[in-house]
């Protein structure tokens, strides 16, 4: 799926989150002043890729560590802009068309990172809520040369990788706890993006690119939010994404993310 497929649906989630809802008990009418919520993440993943008509399979790893600009738009409802710097590994992708074949193993390639992102309340019952996420994310690759050895003539190639994702679904919350509020989501999780290789050998020069997805698609998330104060709160989660192997067998990625939010 295109980056541009992907900001279509993100856009559509945007939509329906915007006219879902409040949260059981709250005057739909009454809206609260705009507050920032600046902050600070990181987050590490390793995600199955498949390419070449999903004949071959390969690991995307990034870690990214992120600015975020959050504002509580009326009671229940975030968004926010998201900004940063992330290292992807595109290591075990095999290139066959260019003027001699090549298994990438060059590792990490550094990117600018960008997205948004929003959170809904939709209705308690309870000590729990229940409330929908949306985000959508894009690493913008650039571009990574290395030396080419070990033949007549030495040579060099240049990669370069980029990605988006798209997620979104479901999430519950128990709010049971005076300072911790566990919560566990099961949401669509896509990824998709595109590396290119160029290789150059004396007069022999070429270039292939590669279109990339994820193998799977659906996450289920774990995490808690710790919140001392009103001002100040921390998000951690895990993610498990399970999918098929190319066997037939069941395995499982994964992610995780810690983020660090102050209130005014």
């Amino acid at each position: 799926m295109t980056g541009k497929r992907h900001l279509l649906l993100f856009g559509l989630a945007c939509l329906g989150m915007a006219l879902a809802s409040p949260l059981s008990g709250q005057d739909a009418g009454a809206t609260a002043r705009i507050r920032p919520r600046p902050g600070l993440g990181i987050e590490y993943f390793s995600r199955t890729l498949v390419w070449d008509e999903d004949l071959y399979t390969s690991k995307l790893k990034a870690s990214i560590a992120v600015l975020r600009a959050e504002v509580i738009v009326q009671k229940g409802f975030s968004a926010a802009l998201l900004a940063g710097y992330n290292l992807s590994n595109f290591n075990g992708l095999i290139f066959r068309d260019l003027p001699f074949s090549l298994d990438y193993e060059a590792g990490s390639i550094g990117s600018i990172f960008w997205g948004a992102e929003l959170e809904k309340d939709l209705f308690a019952v309870g000590n729990f809520e229940i409330g929908a996420t949306a985000q959508f994310v894009m690493s913008l690759g650039s571009s990574k040369t290395f030396p080419i050895t070990g033949l007549n003539e030495d040579g060099e190639s240049e990669g370069k990788g980029s990605w988006n994702r798209i997620q979104g679904g479901p999430v519950v919350r128990f709010t049971g706890y005076e300072n911790w509020t566990p919560f566990l989501s099961v949401a669509y999780n896509k990824l998709s993006g595109k590396f290119s290789m160029t290789e150059t050998i004396a007069d022999l020069a070429g270039t292939e690119e590669k279109s990339v997805k994820s193998k799977g698609i659906i996450g289920v998330t774990l995490g808690t939010i710790y919140e001392p104060s009103s001002v100040f709160r921390i998000r951690g989660e895990v993610t498990a994404l399970p999918y098929n192997t190319l066997g037939g067998s069941l395995d499982v990625d994964y992610g995780a993310s810690l983020k660090v939010v102050f209130s005014f």
